[in-house]
């Protein structure tokens, strides 16, 4: 075989792993990028569902300080339960009910 030849093929062999490589990398990198992508955009999904979350607890918490007020509540038990507020006469405790108790 012709020196020229030979040489031509090795260059062939080379230029082909050359190309080979730089294929490689290419799809080596697209897939880290697409990878990268993916999870960036669970990031965001996931940071909007957060503030979501946060908000909503805000408001909860809200609506507990307001359904928790004392007065609110004397008001519900006195008109819907019918319940009146207690006579401190009534818990009024004296030695002898405490010795007795035992």
């Amino acid at each position: 075989m012709p020196r020229f030849i030979w040489k031509s093929v090795q260059s062939f062999h080379i230029t082909l792993l050359v190309w080979g490589l730089v294929t490689v990398g290419c799809i080596f990198y697209l897939s880290q990028w697409m990878n990268y992508r993916q999870v960036a955009h669970r990031v965001d999904s996931l940071e909007t569902q957060r503030s979501f979350l946060v908000s909503k607890l805000e408001l909860l918490e809200v609506e507990i300080s307001y359904l928790s007020r004392p007065q609110r509540l004397e008001v519900l038990v006195e008109n819907t339960m019918r319940m009146t507020s207690p006579n401190p006469a009534q818990y009024r405790l004296s030695w002898v009910d405490v010795s007795s108790a035992e």
